[in-house]
This record gives C-alpha cells, structure tokens and sequence, in this order.
C-alpha cells in the first residue's frame, strides 16, 4: 500500500510565484517516488557515495523503495513542487505525522538492501543510514530529507516546503516538530534557525565522521 491524498486542505494545491514563474506544492503521489529518490540521492550524495561506493547505481532504486515504504509503514507523508511547464519535481520534504511500524520498516529496508548489495554490504550499509538515531513522539512530527534540485536553489522552494509542513502538523494536531541536521551543513542551519528551530541535542559519531565527515548530528526543535 503506498501514501494516498486525503480529502481536507491537504489535497489542495499551494501555488506560490518566485522570479516570474509559478510553482505548485502539493502532496506527493506514488507516480513521484521515484523522482523523490533521484533528488535525495543527489541532494546527499556526500552520503550515498562513502555507502553504496561502486553500486551507486542502485542507490536510486533502493531510495525509491524506501520512499515507499515510509509511506506505507512510516507514517510519512511527502510534499513535492511541481513546475507546472514541465510537470518537473523539482523540490520535496517528507514529514512524519503517524506511527509508524518501525519493525516492519527496519525488515522492508533490510530485505531490499540484501537482495540489492549482498549480506555484507548491505550490513554496513544499515550501520551508516541508521545515523541520525530518533525516538518518534507522539506529539512531535518529524522532518526528513528536504532537498532541492541543484537547478531550482534560491528560490524559496525550501522554504515554501517547510512552510507546508509545519502547517500540516499543526493540522494534525502535533505540539512540536523536530528534524536532524549534519553540522557542517550550515545553509540548512542558517535556515532552520531563522525559521526559529532550536539546538536540542546532538549525536557524536566517530564512524560517521571518519568514513561520512559528518561527527556532528544536531536534533532541532520548534514549538508550533
């Protein structure tokens, strides 16, 4: 089962005009997961690269069954901007606003990597990506992979992504919404703060920062 629009304000369209020319936000559908994948793979390759090494060309498809599996058994719902010219996904955030079956996901993933790398790859595969470690509440929503193709960068398509999310969770009832950040990513720090995301926490990782250089992984917070 994959992630359906729902009836309410969640299915309408959210157009917004940037530098003349006309974007849409709206919910993603399964038809876009596989762009999701390709703008995730490509957003974090500093990531995906140091983990799937020779088989980056199967990085995308494994992304895409991921996507999927949020979906289904994650609790996420994703967000994408569309240019209405070209029916292009140029833009896409997912967030966390159910449970989610955490079990189930962690067997969906492991299956896909396995039959995808082999059982030793795949196993240092699943020790990089479990980094950032979170503990879902039920009051929080969580952000996740907001990511803006590299064409469409400084135009609020971030922001306007960020924007729809955090009204989505307060449609959903959600008291906070928190996210992960790398602290070396500073645009993305610059960006969070001035949305008013504060530093709860961070995660120190002396595996991720040899082989990702990324030692720093900074929980932020925002009150709704």
């Amino acid at each position: 089962m994959t992630a359906r629009r729902k009836p309410g304000s969640l299915q309408a369209t959210i157009r917004f005009v940037q530098e003349e020319e006309s974007f849409v936000v709206r919910p993603a559908e399964p038809r876009d997961d596989a762009a999701i994948a390709v703008l995730v793979v490509e957003g974090f390759l500093d990531k995906f690269r140091p983990i799937f090494r020779s088989r980056m060309e199967r990085s995308v498809k494994i992304m895409e069954r991921w996507v999927d599996l949020e979906h289904s058994l994650g609790g996420v719902r994703s967000l994408v901007i569309e240019n209405p010219d070209s029916a292009e996904v140029a833009a896409s955030v997912g967030i966390r606003i159910s449970s989610s079956d955490d079990d189930a996901l962690a067997r969906g993933l492991w299956k896909t990597l396995s039959s995808s790398l082999g059982f030793f790859h795949a196993s240092w595969a699943v020790t990089l990506l479990s980094y950032p470690r979170y503990s879902a509440f039920s009051s929080e929503a969580y952000v996740e992979r907001l990511v803006v193709d590299h064409y469409y960068r400084r135009q609020g398509m971030a922001q306007a992504l960020l924007d729809r999310a955090e009204s989505l969770a307060r449609e959903s009832g959600k008291a906070t919404v928190g996210l992960h950040v790398s602290g070396r990513n500073l645009p993305a720090l610059r960006l969070y703060e001035a949305y008013g995301y504060k530093e709860k926490s961070r995660q120190r990782s002396l595996l991720t920062g040899y082989f990702l250089g990324v030692r720093d992984w900074l929980y932020l917070q925002k009150e709704l």
